[in-house]
């Protein structure tokens, strides 16, 4: 058998083993090369994946602080409600069997404070579970002046009655007739009549 031409030559060889060293520096690049851009992508998920933990936290915090606030609002509209409610006079009228020809019977003075609680007592046997409606009219033009609905039966003087928040700038003097209603369709409850008048000594 005999041998390849050339190979015996030192030039030759020498070229063949530089090739090879060449062949296995670029082997031994990309294999660096690859290990490092593997470590690399592993790394950007990692970083990709506590950024969305953290964005998830962050979220959660946000919700739980949100509720907190509206939870804590909701709390200080009550407690403010309760106590103008506390502090606040008291107008409690009672159902009219009639509209009286010559104007309402019950007379009081104008209220001293901004709010006025106003408490319509219930004629008997009135059905509770449904909201209610009050108008303010004038008793003399029938012009409508205040309105509130979506009220719900509470207690007053140990009565059943409807009860709203009235600011007293409303009431000026005169006579007035609110219209109590409830349901929908809305149906007549009863009707009350009241004059406001100066308080005693105003000129």
């Amino acid at each position: 058998m005999r041998g390849v031409s050339g190979f015996d030559r030192p030039i030759i060889q020498w070229t063949f083993v530089l090739a090879g060293a060449v062949l296995i520096a670029i082997s031994t690049w990309t294999g660096v090369a690859l290990t490092r851009a593997r470590r690399a992508i592993a790394a950007a998920r990692a970083d990709a994946e506590q950024a969305h933990i953290d964005r998830d936290r962050l979220d959660e915090a946000l919700t739980r602080e949100r509720a907190a606030r509206e939870s804590f609002m909701l709390q200080l509209g009550r407690e403010r409600h309760a106590r103008a409610a506390t502090a606040s006079p008291t107008l409690t009228l009672t159902p009219v069997t009639s509209r009286s020809a010559r104007g309402p019977e019950l007379a009081v003075p104008t209220p001293g404070a901004a709010l006025v609680q106003l408490r319509l007592l219930l004629p008997p046997r009135t059905p509770i579970d449904r909201p209610f409606s009050i108008a303010l009219r004038s008793w003399t033009t029938g012009d409508a002046l205040w309105s509130r609905g979506s009220l719900r039966a509470a207690e007053a003087n140990g009565k059943p009655a409807v009860l709203a928040m009235l600011a007293s700038e409303v009431l000026q003097p005169g006579p007035y007739e609110l219209l109590l209603t409830a349901g929908n369709p809305a149906s007549e409850v009863a009707i009350y009549e009241v004059s406001i008048v100066p308080p005693s000594g105003a000129r």
